[in-house]
């Protein structure tokens, strides 16, 4: 009798563990992973700037320029576009004001990297310039060129191609060349307040070697504010075979106030 009872025990609780309803197995919750932060879109950045000075009394004199440059500077490519324009007129001589200067230049340049630091170019100008007697020059041309140093305070690069330059002049007779151009381009912060650029260009005719066309820009910026800055440019222009009573060099010392964007 109690061996019957045991085995009775014995098959009810094994008929209850068959009966019980298995634990919950436990779900692991893998979290999201989350996308890496998209990079910022590239912009443009640059500056505009504009100067103006008077005299009157003995001497009356008004002269303004302006000038305005821009990039757009992208993983493999880079857009870049310039604007320069002078004007001055004086009444020195009491019989009404005089236009003694008058010079409007501008530019646009586009460079493709195909390496790290070499990159194909092109390039378009137009311009007109009362002391060289342009009514309108303009050049096209391309080439390739090399950043030899690119880092926060020095950026330096060369480039070298070909140019075809056609000048309509307002007295002289018009002149059209292809010519080879060489370039420097030369850029130092030398901190957060100053910083220098200067750009050389020259053009040697393949028709006329002694027909050169050069042209150099310097700039210096001093910062005032967080977008503020004074400038000064010296602006050179060259013709080694300049119209008939026209020097071949003209200087130009600009200085102007502008916003930094």
């Amino acid at each position: 009798m109690f061996q019957q009872l045991i085995h009775f025990a014995l098959l009810a609780t094994a008929h209850a563990a068959e009966a019980a309803p298995a634990p919950a197995a436990s779900l692991a919750v893998t979290p999201l992973a989350q996308d890496a932060p998209a990079a910022p879109a590239p912009k443009w950045t640059g500056n505009v700037s504009a100067g103006f000075v008077m005299t009157d009394g003995n001497s009356q004199m008004r002269q303004a320029n302006a000038s305005a440059d821009a990039t757009l500077k992208r993983e493999k490519d880079a857009f870049t576009l310039g604007f320069l324009w002078v004007y001055a007129e004086n009444n020195n001589v009491g019989g009404g004001w005089v236009l003694t200067d008058r010079k409007t230049f501008g530019r646009g340049k586009y460079d493709y990297f195909f390496a790290e630091k070499t990159y194909a170019y092109g390039l378009v100008t137009a311009e007109n310039d009362l002391q060289q007697d342009i009514s309108l020059r303009w050049t096209a041309g391309a080439g390739v060129g090399h950043q030899y140093i690119d880092t926060d305070a020095w950026k330096f690069a060369v480039e070298a191609g070909l140019a075809y330059i056609d000048t309509d002049y307002k007295t002289a007779t018009d002149t059209d060349d292809w010519t080879v151009r060489g370039s420097t381009n030369v850029a130092y912060k030398a901190s957060d307040t100053w910083s220098f650029a200067h750009i050389l260009e020259a053009y040697p005719s393949f028709e006329d070697t002694e027909d050169v066309y050069g042209r150099s820009q310097f700039t210096a910026d001093a910062k005032l504010s967080e977008n503020m800055l004074a400038s000064f440019k010296w602006v050179l222009d060259y013709d080694n075979t300049p119209v008939s009573g026209n020097d071949r060099v003209d200087n130009r010392y600009l200085l102007s106030v502008g916003w930094k964007f």
